[in-house]
């Protein structure tokens, strides 16, 4: 559970299925979304305060996570519970490969992702070898 949490916290973004247009995604948006995914790597590489903060600053204001039982969390509990989470890890890898991106509206872009993530986690039994794959789709939104 709690490395679902810390990746989905990295990564996460509320999935809500949407109906995809024809239309293609713009360039500086496709840059500007591969940054952002960037950045959660960086950030779960080398959690200082600021890349923290520049990761969950990512996240919209009524952003809610949906684990895969359905059971949801609001953005600032989400965020306290990554920033707790993420002393325990020492990820030494991570890579974010963006499966598809589409087009839904003008203002509105559905990203499907996987990550993976490797590294060690501070147990009270002392530290385990740990990797991670996850998955999700992400709703990416012009504000």
């Amino acid at each position: 559970m709690l490395l679902k949490t810390i990746m989905a916290a990295l990564c996460a973004a509320i999935a809500v299925p949407l109906v995809a247009s024809a239309d293609a995604v713009p360039d500086a948006a496709q840059k500007a979304i591969t940054a952002d995914y960037t950045l959660v790597c960086t950030a779960s590489q080398d959690p200082t305060d600021a890349n923290l903060a520049s990761a969950f600053a990512l996240l919209a204001p009524d952003f809610v996570h949906v684990d895969f039982k359905g059971k949801q969390m609001q953005r600032d509990e989400f965020i306290a519970q990554g920033k707790q989470e993420i002393k325990q890890l020492h990820i030494t890898s991570c890579a974010n490969t963006i499966q598809s991106t589409t087009l839904s509206d003008a203002s509105t872009i559905i990203v499907v992702i996987s990550g993976k993530i490797a590294g060690q986690l501070q147990a009270p039994d002392g530290n385990h070898e740990i990797e991670a794959t996850t998955g999700s789709q992400d709703t990416w939104k012009l504000r």
